[in-house]
């Protein structure tokens, strides 16, 4: 048997027929940008994540710099973020001159809330909360601590599409940016984000900074970028979102299935859902102390896994100068060493899982 990490193909195949019609259309009509399809989408999703408005843009990452840059956020400023989470984070905060601060993770891999309350400064402007592996983190403690010290609550949910926490959690922060990278749980056909906040102003201004600073045509009020979404994306994504309930239904039925036939297992550590949440499993991560010998003996039998990730941001040469590179985290700087990620999709087979587990409480 064959697992692999991710099978695309699965959930293409009930939905390429409507999305390349779909092509088609705006290729007669040929409006590739700001189009009805784009307009439609961000209707849909606003739907979809309760918010009041959608802002699509290009990337996971311009969506956060948008952010960071509609609040006017930039040198002398601090951003206090995860050190377990993928570099782009990082790199928004940067790309608009502020200072990344870096906290550790708890047991459930999400953002440490005593490490952001020991890191604030003075020059504290913004927590960026990452919903890591596919759970909503605890924000609300992060608003009250946000409300304490007048700092801007920032969600980054490009792992989390879909994932509730038995209360709106969107409301109780300044706006949360999406990744739709291929790979993530409501994916593009190639690189597409979006900002949803309930604060139209903001959704107003993070608009036009992503079209070039204007919002009428050749009038330019702010300095802005090319960040736009496109209208074939728009498309693929306005058609996958008709799936994506029933997709992560299909991501838990297999989380459910590891956790119940992994749990005997003592020398696995296997990921907690917290508080309520309702988990999407963009990512099922486990803990081994064995790592390369656990990967080895997976990869023999046919079976692929992932490290997400083996590096932690602080960590990254390009930090070499930061104040925090290389600095030891309690829980983040161990479980870098340890975690392995299951495969898990939609699609995916019982007989696949099992196959998994039978593989690795024998390799172990």
């Amino acid at each position: 048997m064959q697992v692999p990490f991710n099978d695309l193909n699965i959930i293409h195949k009930e939905i390429r027929d409507n999305v390349l019609k779909n092509f088609n259309s705006v290729i007669n009509k040929n409006s590739f940008l700001l189009s009805k399809e784009v307009t439609n989408f961000e209707q849909n999703f606003s739907n979809f994540t309760n918010s009041n408005y959608t802002v699509s843009c290009s990337s996971g990452t311009d969506a956060l710099e948008l952010i960071l840059r509609a609040l006017e956020l930039g040198p002398g400023d601090e951003v206090i973020i995860p050190t377990n989470s993928f570099v782009a984070t990082c790199f928004a905060i940067m790309n608009v001159g502020a200072t990344p601060v870096f906290v550790d993770c708890d047991e459930f891999y999400l953002i440490d809330i005593n490490d952001v309350e020991n890191k604030l400064t003075k020059k504290t402007k913004a927590v960026i909360v990452v919903n890591l592996y596919g759970q909503i983190a605890n924000i609300r403690a992060l608003n009250e601590i946000s409300k304490k010290n007048n700092i801007f609550l920032i969600q980054d949910s490009a792992q989390s599409h879909g994932a509730q926490s038995g209360y709106d959690h969107n409301k109780l922060s300044t706006a949360s940016a999406y990744s739709f990278y291929p790979g993530k749980n409501l994916g593009a056909w190639g690189d597409a984000g979006a900002v949803t906040t309930n604060n139209k102003s903001l959704s107003i201004k993070i608009k036009s900074l992503s079209n070039q600073g204007s919002i009428k045509k050749y009038e330019h009020k702010y300095l802005g970028s090319n960040a736009r979404m496109d209208a074939l994306q728009a498309c693929v994504l306005n058609e996958k979102l008709k799936f994506i309930k029933k997709w992560n239904r299909q991501r838990n039925d297999i989380a459910d299935f590891y956790l119940k036939n992994l749990k005997d297992n003592e020398k696995i550590v296997l990921p907690k859902v917290f508080d309520k949440n309702y988990h999407v499993w963009h990512l099922f991560v486990i803990r081994v102390k064995n790592r390369n010998n656990t990967l080895a003996s997976l990869e023999t039998k046919n079976i692929s896994c992932g490290i997400h990730y083996p590096n932690l941001i602080s960590n990254q040469i390009f930090l070499k100068d930061h104040k925090q590179y290389r600095n030891h985290f309690k829980n983040a700087s161990n479980n870098e060493k340890n975690i392995i990620s299951l495969p898990i999709y939609p699609g995916m087979t019982i007989e696949q899982a099992s196959y998994v587990c039978k593989t690795l409480n024998l390799a172990i």
